[in-house]
């Protein structure tokens, strides 16, 4: 497991406590907009998705860091480790906010089958989105190397992080079923696991974009 992993600084935290409140709220909403203010523009484009506020600028770019921790303050929002991370790149993609938490949500507990964790399928849609070409290509491989070799990479240097890209076998567990999701409480999997995968697959597939 890497040990790099760190929970979002202080005014990423600042952020994510912006975004806690009732997003149907006004009282909550301006006050969440004026504390995103003080944070500087990054943080606060940051905080401006996780609140579902509109970005003043078309295109975000924020760097490995600052997406991780967007990704970790979705995720502990309660949604899905999938969700936060193609969430984490729906700006940059040029999707809505929402439509990325839609696109990933079946995606979550390796598509609710422990297959592969939600994090790599996030991160398959979010390498298509970027390079997939919009020409028929069946059977010729070598015209999406584009993609497939940065899937391939993205696959290759989890595994050799983690061992494994399957959600179960990086659990131990199936969090899909009722008795393996209450291990999975019981034992802090959700909070002492997933955010490592969470920020060791954004980190890979920012040097792959």
């Amino acid at each position: 497991m890497a040990s790099g992993w760190h929970d979002p600084s202080s005014e990423a935290g600042a952020v994510a406590a912006a975004g806690a409140g009732s997003r149907n709220d006004p009282g909550t909403e301006i006050g969440r907009r004026e504390l995103l203010k003080t944070l500087g523009p990054e943080a606060a484009a940051a905080g401006a998705l996780v609140c579902g506020v509109k970005a003043v600028s078309p295109r975000l770019t924020l760097n490995t860091e600052d997406r991780v921790a967007l990704a970790l303050m979705h995720f502990k929002s309660g949604f899905h480790c999938s969700q936060s991370v193609l969430a984490a790149y729906a700006d940059d993609l040029g999707i809505d906010e929402e439509l990325a938490l839609r696109i990933a949500a079946g995606l979550a507990g390796g598509s609710t089958v422990g297959g592969e964790c939600g994090v790599i399928g996030a991160g398959y849609v979010i390498l298509g989105l970027k390079h997939a070409r919009l020409e028929p290509s069946f059977g010729d491989t070598g015209r999406e190397e584009e993609l497939f070799g940065r899937i391939r990479r993205l696959v290759a240097e989890f595994r050799q992080r983690h061992h494994s890209i399957n959600c179960i076998e990086l659990l131990g567990t199936d969090v899909c079923t009722p008795e393996g999701r209450k291990q999975a409480l019981e034992t802090n999997l959700f909070t002492t696991r997933c955010p490592h995968y969470i920020q060791d697959a954004i980190e890979i597939i920012d040097s792959l974009a």
